[in-house]
């Protein structure tokens, strides 16, 4: 459901209110049991987050560029140069923006 709700244009986010089983009204409605322990619910959502994370490892191409396929969100992207020089930048791709190009200068 999370998946499908998501995948819709006009879904900005889903918000889960609430997850630990003492604190729910409704009956396996918890991701966490009352021990601290994660259900299959909770396993599959954290399967999930897992699979919406956008993770890139690569070169550059001969002209200078680094393509990547990711999801609206926050980045944190770390850049390794010949000489090791190392530079750290954060950029935020909107929902619908195609494509976006962070310039990064060594």
């Amino acid at each position: 459901m999370l998946r499908e709700a998501f995948a819709h244009p006009a879904v900005d986010g889903v918000m889960l209110w609430g997850f630990w089983e003492l604190f729910m009204s409704r009956d396996n409605a918890h991701l966490v049991n009352a021990e601290g322990d994660l259900n299959e619910a909770g396993k599959r959502y954290l399967a999930l987050k897992q699979e919406w994370l956008s993770r890139a490892h690569g070169h550059i191409d001969e002209q200078g560029q680094f393509e990547f396929r990711g999801f609206h969100g926050s980045y944190e992207v770390e850049v390794v140069g010949f000489s090791t020089k190392k530079v750290d930048k954060t950029f935020v791709v909107d929902q619908g923006v195609d494509p976006l190009v962070i310039t990064i200068n060594l």
